[in-house]
């Protein structure tokens, strides 16, 4: 599977010791995190890192994601890309 880029996957619920509200929470987290992170290939410490991640408050992830984006924009800017052209909700 080696070149293969992937989506986060949730872990099942029922592998681990987490109430209703954290897992729906996770969930849409994990959501978020695909989003941003389309195309991008991670290590499977990566995604165990983005995994753990994805339990925290939802600014904490909305932060680190909004980072993330812009670093793309200004090294896609530098390049001559086009992905610096759209601004996260954060900046309008």
């Amino acid at each position: 599977m080696e070149g293969v880029i992937k989506m986060l996957k949730q872990p099942e619920r029922d592998s681990r010791n987490v109430n209703d509200l954290f897992y729906e929470a996770e969930g849409r987290q994990i959501q978020k995190m695909n989003k941003v992170l389309a195309g991008v290939k991670l290590t499977k410490s990566e995604e165990r890192t983005l995994i753990w991640l994805a339990g925290w408050e939802e600014s904490t992830v909305d932060n680190l994601l909004s980072v993330i984006e812009k670093a793309a924009r200004i090294r896609a800017n530098k390049k001559g890309g086009y992905a610096h052209q759209s601004k996260t909700e954060s900046e309008r």
